[in-house]
């Protein structure tokens, strides 16, 4: 699974291939499964929402 841009991504899996949107949406919902904890999935999805419909950026910080 990896994410290509804004609505669009790929998945393969079992034999299964897939892109664009529906793509996209199985990428985030995985991702938000992997993380611990409600609270955390629940800040994280509020943010991407927030982040898609005011098209804000997030914060891209690379520490050495």
């Amino acid at each position: 699974m990896a994410t290509i841009g804004r609505k669009a991504a790929v998945v393969s899996f079992a034999g299964v291939e897939m892109k664009g949107f529906l793509a996209w949406l199985m990428w985030l919902f995985v991702h938000l499964l992997f993380l611990m904890g409600m609270r955390n999935r629940a800040s994280v999805f509020l943010h991407w929402v927030w982040s898609y419909f005011t098209w804000q950026r997030g914060a891209r910080i690379i520490q050495p």
